[in-house]
C-alpha cells in the first residue's frame, strides 16, 4: 500500500510525464500498482494516459494523422466506467469521459452529454466551454452530412429509370 506522500510524488511524476507526452511511462507506473490498491484518482489518471496514447501517441508520434487506436480508447472508457459512481459529479471525470467518447465514437452525441455535465459543474471553465462548442460543431456537421446524403439518395432515386429500380438492367 502506498502512503499519502508516495502517492503525491507519483501523481506529480505522472503530470510531468503527461506534459512531456510520455503516456506509456504513466501507464507503466500506475499499472505497477495492484488494481485493488489503485484509488479513484489513479484510475482516472490511468484512463487519461490511455486516451492520450490512443490519440496522440508518445511524443506526438501520431502527429496530425488523426488515427486513433480504438482498443486503447475503449480501454480508457472502461477504466472511467469502473469509477462512474465516484466520477459522475466530478468535473475532471466528466472531462475525461467527454474527450474519450469524442475520440471513440463516430458521433459527438455521447461526448456532448459529458461535456454539458462538465460545464454544468464548472461553468467558468474555458476548456469545458470549448468541448461543448466543439461537440455542437461536430453535431451540426453530422446533421449537414446526413441531410446531404439524404438529398443525394433522393436525387438518385428520382433519376434512376424505372426498369433499373425493378431489378432490370440498362
Amino acid at each position: 500500500m502506498m502512503n499519502q506522500t508516495e502517492e503525491t510524488k507519483l501523481l506529480e511524476q505522472i503530470e510531468e510525464w503527461n506534459d512531456a507526452d510520455e503516456f506509456s511511462r504513466c501507464i507503466e507506473a500506475i499499472e505497477a500498482i495492484p488494481e485493488q490498491e489503485r484509488d479513484y484518482l489513479l484510475t482516472v489518471k490511468l484512463s487519461r494516459a490511455y486516451s492520450n496514447l490512443a490519440v496522440l501517441g508518445d511524443h506526438g508520434e501520431h502527429g496530425t494523422d488523426s488515427e486513433v487506436d480504438g482498443n486503447l480508447i475503449q480501454h480508457a472508457i472502461r477504466l472511467l466506467e469502473s469509477v462512474r459512481t465516484q466520477g459522475e459529479n466530478d468535473p475532471y471525470w466528466n472531462s475525461r469521459m467527454g474527450y474519450s467518447c469524442l475520440m471513440a465514437y463516430r458521433s459527438a452525441a455521447i461526448a456532448y452529454e459529458y461535456a454539458k455535465r462538465w460545464l454544468s459543474l464548472v461553468p467558468d471553465d474555458p476548456a469545458a466551454q470549448k468541448l461543448v462548442r466543439d461537440c455542437e460543431e461536430y453535431l451540426e456537421e453530422e446533421k449537414a452530412l446526413e441531410l446531404d446524403l439524404k438529398e443525394r439518395e433522393e436525387i438518385i432515386r428520382k433519376e434512376t429509370p424505372d426498369d433499373v429500380k425493378k431489378g432490370g438492367y440498362l
